[in-house]
């Protein structure tokens, strides 16, 4: 029993491989292709694609190193802050102390009331 070709064709399922191109189809399918540029703009595209990623990770490695140089800054803003403050309390105690009058505890103030009290 022999199948026409007509048979053989409708019995015929493709396999789930890929079949080799020939040389010839190869080169059919690159004329069709930039005759009409479909191939160009696709590449194109993808080309674009590709370079946009690229820009886009240097920005984004870009950004992250001058946040991490923002927060450095910060904190050594808040620290120099912080013995600023520290600092110049310190001074303003220390000139407080050297500028203030002894006090007089009260009793010696009651005490020298009386002294004048007397001398009078």
């Amino acid at each position: 029993m022999t199948l026409s070709d007509m048979e053989m064709d409708r019995e015929w399922k493709p396999s789930g491989k890929i079949r080799p191109q020939s040389t010839m189809a190869q080169a059919f399918s690159t004329a069709l292709d930039s005759a009409f540029m479909l191939d160009s703009d696709v590449n194109h595209l993808s080309q674009t694609i590709d370079q946009k990623k690229q820009q886009m990770m240097i920005q984004t490695r870009e950004l992250e190193a001058l946040q991490a140089r923002i927060r450095e800054a910060e904190e050594r803003l808040k620290a120099q802050a912080y013995h600023t403050t520290s600092a110049s309390q310190t001074e303003r105690s220390e000139r407080d102390q050297a500028t203030a009058p002894e006090k007089e505890s009260p009793n010696e103030h009651q005490q020298g009331d009386e002294q004048k009290v007397n001398e009078s």
